[in-house]
């Protein structure tokens, strides 16, 4: 696992310059690599790298040169199964210079190609390939979106980078300024979906794509594309099919155990950590697994992977949420944070992997089943979305009137809660209330945010971009449709994004063997029967959980990774948040209202209303913007 970074030179440019600029492009993200680093400037090319030693740690140096083709590559992640691809290289005569998956991958492209070699691989991976025969620099990123890589161009040239703040290091990067369309995005989603960034012109490598750069000149392929089955053609027998599912999850754990270095295992408690942890404890008995102590009932899940760990016979280790570890993990999060992003849980998920990383390297986690198998609320939502339709809007802002007067509570997704969430879908066409109910702020209190002087933001324009996305009408998506909808934005952009930052700020590496290629392709080809039968979500995965696990684990209600902000932006976090939303010289007083910041801040510090995800959302928000100003200084 590393950190990669580099942009295409003019020959006119000192070495010595395009190496200083490598230098404050790394610096930011030292986190990603403790172990080594690396740089290289070519004719028309630099590069940087930043190592986190996994595999081989006495090779897989990097960047990686060929001197007589001239082709260069720098990578961060990992190939899975590389050991097999290195057997087949040396089988037609390649002599491999040692035995990591960076030199496997190299020799790879060089052979047959970036398509080619991306339609091989599996894995979880970003990066960089310039290819000496024919001058040009190609940017790829893995199929769900595990690694992040950002990009930026101006005049004929292109920068890139691990994370933003390493990107925006570059001196063509320096300037740009606040993207307004992307902060409107990032207040109904809490996260930035697509190519775009907090930035103008600051863009993304989409999940299953490469970007070719050549002659000045950029051009986006998709290489691979999630495509789940309507009703599938699978004519498999049910058990046919599970046994399939079993097998092919448990190649994925094996793989995603091959390392050098201590590897252990996130279990939360859940079903789909809990599988992992099965598979594993017959594979690597001797592992340990991490579970966090989450305070109040409604929120902690420690007492169940407990009992699980133990009778699995795993070595256990609960971390405890106490105020000590939140005031570090909120230090250090919003310290780095250079992309909005409002999912709270990121504070947590900081924790477990710090307290892992004392003891290990590598931690395998549960992440991508919920995507895969139509895990989450809104698919039972789906299923109501033509009455929630029929609801006129006008009535939903009257209801959330109503309801912020009734007596509410911070547990995790209390009745009060989920019933202001499900009322933002009111009036909403079916195709885009899986975006309005999850959306922090509803159109009424989104609408008097916004200066009217800066922008007057239309609700519905802001919902389809996921019509756009897929190019569908407004018709209620299918259980398939919204499973792809949300692979393509809430996995790569909420989840992995906050899997990777949490992990690599302790420069700890987590693999997910849910998003290994074979599983999820063979999950993605079964029927939507297979994954939400009436209100059931996850119906074969389930029964596949069941051979492993004891019923009372898989038959748990479902538990999000969350934190009990609301009650700590009265407490803890009170403060600083504080300071962020209403003190002089905010960045959000340029463009909302401060009136109405204080307004919402004052009604949920006083317990009147309850506003966490609003205001998280916005301190996520001037959070980023000021730390990428700070950047730039």
């Amino acid at each position: 696992m590393c950190g990669i970074v580099g942009f295409t030179r003019d020959p006119q440019q000192s070495r010595e310059r395009d190496l200083a600029i490598i230098g404050r492009m790394l610096s930011p993200i030292a986190h990603r690599g403790p172990d080594e680093r690396g740089t290289y400037v070519g004719q028309n090319l630099a590069l940087g790298h930043l190592r986190l030693s996994i595999v081989d740690l006495i090779g897989g140096h990097q960047p990686r040169v060929g001197s007589d083709s001239g082709d260069v590559l720098v990578f961060n992640g990992e190939i899975y199964g590389f050991a097999r691809l290195a057997n087949e290289l040396k089988s037609t005569g390649a002599q491999l210079v040692d035995r990591s998956d960076t030199e496997v991958l190299f020799r790879l492209l060089q052979r047959e190609g970036v398509a080619n070699t991306l339609d091989r691989i599996d894995g979880m991976f970003a990066f960089a390939f310039f290819e000496g025969r024919t001058q040009r620099l190609y940017l790829a990123r893995d199929r769900f979106g595990e690694k992040p890589l950002y990009y930026f161009e101006r005049d004929g040239a292109i920068v890139f980078g691990s994370e933003p703040s390493s990107v925006l290091r570059h001196p063509i990067a320096e300037g740009a300024s606040i993207d307004l369309d992307a902060v409107q995005t990032f207040l109904n989603y809490e996260y930035l979906p697509g190519d775009r960034s907090i930035r103008r012109g600051l863009r993304k490598v989409l999940p299953g794509h490469y970007v070719s750069f050549a002659s000045g000149r950029s051009e986006s392929h998709c290489y691979w594309r999630a495509c789940p089955e309507e009703q599938g053609t699978n004519n498999e027998s049910e058990a046919s099919r599970l046994d399939r599912l079993d097998d092919i999850l448990e190649r994925s754990v094996r793989d995603r155990l091959v390392a050098d270095v201590p590897v252990g295992v996130f279990l939360s408690g859940g079903i789909d950590s809990s599988l992992i942890a099965a598979i594993v404890s017959r594979h690597a008995p001797g592992l340990t697994t991490f579970t966090l102590s989450m305070p109040g009932a409604s929120y902690d899940e420690a007492p169940a992977a407990r009992q699980l760990a133990s009778s699995l016979g795993l070595h256990h280790e609960v971390v405890e949420l106490d105020e000590r570890g939140l005031k570090d993990a909120f230090v250090a999060v919003t310290s780095k944070m250079d992309e909005p992003f409002a999912d709270s849980s990121l504070l947590p998920t900081w924790l477990l992997c710090r307290a892992a990383r004392e003891r290990v390297t590598v931690a395998l986690g549960g992440d991508g089943a919920d995507e895969l198998f139509a895990g989450y609320v809104s698919f039972k939502a789906n299923k109501i979305a033509h009455c929630l339709s029929a609801i006129p809007s006008s009535f939903g802002a009257a209801f959330r009137a109503g309801l912020s007067y009734l007596p509410h509570n911070s547990n995790y997704m209390s009745f009060d809660f989920l019933l202001r969430q499900i009322s933002q879908g009111f009036g909403v066409h079916p195709a885009g209330q899986w975006v309005a109910c999850m959306a922090p702020f509803s159109p009424e209190c989104l609408n008097s945010l916004w200066k009217d002087d800066v922008i007057l933001p239309s609700w519905d324009a802001m919902i389809p971009i996921g019509d756009r996305l897929s190019s569908r009408g407004k018709r209620r998506w299918s259980t398939a449709e919204l499973i792809y909808m949300f692979i393509q934005t809430y996995l790569p952009e909420d989840i992995l994004q906050k899997v990777d930052r949490a992990s690599m700020y302790v420069s700890l590496e987590v693999r997910a063997p849910y998003l290994g290629r074979e599983f999820s392709e063979y999950a993605l080809s079964l029927p939507s029967r297979d994954k939400i039968r009436g209100l059931e979500t996850k119906s074969l995965f389930k029964k596949l959980a069941l051979r492993h696990l004891p019923r009372s684990t898989v038959e748990r209600k479902k538990h999000g990774f969350a934190l009990p902000v609301g009650a700590l932006l009265r407490g803890l976090l009170k403060e600083p948040v504080g300071d962020v939303l209403c003190g002089n010289g905010s960045v959000l007083h340029e463009w909302f209202r401060r009136d109405r910041i204080e307004q919402l801040w004052s009604e949920h510090k006083s317990g009147k209303k309850d506003h966490r995800k609003q205001i998280w959302t916005l301190f996520s928000l001037a959070t980023a913007v000021h730390n990428t100003r700070s950047n730039h200084n």
